[in-house]
């Protein structure tokens, strides 16, 4: 039985600032070992429901925040931002289940800890086929596309009712709630992790209660940009429509393809907001 996870690191038990998960700032190294630990934590129960194959996927920031060391040894590893389907790179219709591992509430949930979609610098809505989606549905509509049920998300109380209203009978862990987007009430990190095995476990045990997100013959992705700028320069990419001052438009017969179009649409907003910040 294949295991793909996704993880992110704004959702993980114990990390409430920004100090928390960039590279370089006072508490990063910290974060990466809760990181790490809240990983192993979703290794361990998926092994115990029978998993013989475990895929990891760095999905946060640069996407080599794993202490490798340190992880599971069952598991492999994907690594690195430059990668077509960004936090789904890897998935496949060979996969039993997903589960996404420290996730984050789209941008402007309430008081969902550090929420924001894909880039907090570039992003402010992101809407696939009508629906307002955060990282969690954007990427459980991938997983749908090759046929594989996301069971299992961990990340704050905000976080976990938003995919449960995106992802019908997923298994979510809550390790802590928002207070105001940058602070939290966190349960322990040791209690927070059993919690997460516990619930991977159950989640791999009864992945059949969880259907692949249903899929349509023709999606439409609009992203609202933070900056016209943003919106004017990918408006040049090939297929894509400038709708209005700050959003753009663009459709394709299924969302895998329209993945690493909006990859380079992110890639080249960090080389505008250069631009544009000096």
């Amino acid at each position: 039985m294949k295991v793909f996870i996704s993880l992110d690191m704004e959702g993980i038990s114990g990390i409430t600032e920004w100090e928390d998960t960039i590279p370089g700032r006072r508490h990063y190294e910290a974060g990466r070992r809760l990181l790490t630990q809240d990983v192993n934590a979703a290794i361990e129960g998926a092994l115990e429901a029978g998993a013989t194959q475990i895929v990891v996927n760095e999905s946060h920031g640069p996407m080599n925040n794993l202490i490798l060391e340190d992880l599971h040894p069952q598991a492999d590893v994907i690594r690195g931002f430059f990668k077509p389907l960004c936090m789904m790179q890897g998935i496949d219709s060979t996969y039993d289940a997903a589960f996404f591992v420290g996730y984050h509430g789209k941008a402007g949930v309430g008081d969902a800890v550090l929420n924001h979609t894909l880039s907090g610098v570039a992003i402010h809505r992101l809407v696939l086929n009508g629906k307002e989606v955060g990282e969690a549905g954007l990427n459980a509509a991938v997983a749908g596309a090759f046929g594989v049920p996301v069971v299992l998300v961990t990340g704050d109380s905000q976080t976990a009712q938003e995919v449960e209203q995106d992802i019908p009978g997923v298994f979510t862990v809550a390790v802590k709630t928002g207070i105001t987007g940058l602070s939290s009430q966190a349960i322990h990190p040791v209690r927070a992790r059993e919690m997460i095995r516990q619930q991977a476990k159950q989640a791999l045990i009864n992945r059949s209660a969880v259907q692949p997100l249903a899929q349509q013959s023709e999606n439409t992705l609009e992203v609202e940009f933070t900056k016209s700028q943003f919106a004017t320069a990918v408006s040049w990419m090939p297929g894509v429509e400038l709708v209005e001052g700050r959003t753009v438009r663009y459709q394709s017969a299924d969302v895998v393809s329209m993945m690493p179009v909006l990859q380079a649409m992110l890639m080249l907003t960090g080389q505008v907001n250069r631009m544009v910040t000096g």
